[in-house]
């Protein structure tokens, strides 16, 4: 059986292994049960990842600065899972690249490039990470730093004539999800700078019907917001605000998770009941699965949108 996949984009430090890491932890949660890792290696490097955030930023030192978070990957990393329906094993992969391997033009690791692209193409969602402070300050004079024409171009050459979801989570979220106004320009900014791969989604796109997109930003940590930009060594670094009183608290971070299972599980029902076989052995339990992580779907996230919502099995005016 062909293992159902899907993949994140973004540049170096921006963010790909910590969103990762808390949709691993919302696996548990999410359907107790019905997931195991596929491989050992999967459960325990996600898990270590999510619990270093979780000590960083839980220090109860006197420091209210925050420079750490989890460390970006020097490879890249398939991590396997199996979703349990009944008697049926349904493989599930996904797949977080070195974010330089996301830049053509980089002498050392330009040719890695291709690599990014061929599995793009091979998944059937792609989750695009944003880093957001680069986008909302200074006027966006950072943001080229988020990469978006590169992942903006992996998305289009990724595109075939098989369904795609493509996801746009903006992360480390919690200063811009405060207030009605900050959110509202937070959403607006996203959309001018995916104007084109939005565009994809409509009625005049030869790709319309076929792909999905949404912006579903998340707050990463919880308990510390955006405080800065520093210079080192030729990089633009972030340095974040401790906030005091609030605990470690990761929120939406599910949702990018739910809108990927939706569709990759919802795909691969319909590709198995289109057979009569498949018909006759589609279990009871699979149709639980897909509808338990369907039920607590959201659509009403701050900052939040959803482009060509029916191919998500959702209204149109939503």
């Amino acid at each position: 059986m062909n293992e159902l996949s899907f993949t994140v984009l973004g540049p170096y430090a921006c963010g790909k292994t910590t969103l990762l890491a808390c949709m691993n932890e919302c696996f548990g949660a999410l359907m107790p049960g019905n997931f195991e890792a596929g491989d050992p290696e999967t459960f325990r490097l996600l898990t270590e990842a999510y619990r270093q955030l979780e000590r960083d930023a839980q220090d109860d030192g006197d420091s209210l600065f925050f420079s750490g978070g989890v460390t970006g990957t020097d490879t890249d990393h398939h991590y396997r899972f199996n979703v349990k329906a009944g008697r049926s094993r349904i493989p599930l992969k996904f797949t977080d690249f070195p974010g330089e391997w996301l830049d053509p033009h980089d002498p050392e690791n330009g040719a890695k490039y291709s690599e990014v692209e061929r599995i793009a193409r091979e998944s059937s969602v792609i989750i695009a990470v944003i880093d957001s402070p680069y986008l909302m300050h200074h006027g966006g004079m950072y943001s080229d730093e988020a990469r978006i024409a590169e992942i903006e171009h992996v998305i289009e050459n990724s595109l075939t004539d098989e369904e795609k979801l493509i996801l746009i989570v903006p992360v480390k979220c919690e200063r811009y999800l405060e207030s009605e106004e900050d959110t509202e320009l937070l959403l607006s900014t996203v959309k001018k700078h995916f104007a084109h791969t939005i565009s994809l989604t409509c009625e005049a796109s030869p790709y319309c019907g076929k792909l999905a997109a949404a912006i579903l930003p998340v707050k990463t940590m919880g308990n510390v917001v955006f405080g800065r930009f520093e210079k080192k060594d030729g990089r633009i670094l972030q340095v974040y605000r401790k906030i005091i009183g609030r605990k470690f608290h990761p929120e939406y971070t599910d949702q990018p998770l739910r809108y990927a299972l939706s569709f990759l599980l919802e795909g691969y029902r319909r590709k198995k009941s289109a057979s009569l076989l498949g018909r006759l052995t589609m279990s009871r339990e699979l149709e639980d699965v897909i509808d338990s992580v369907w039920s607590e779907l959201r659509t009403d996230i701050p900052g939040s949108e959803i482009f060509c919502p029916e191919l998500l099995g959702l209204e149109e005016d939503v």
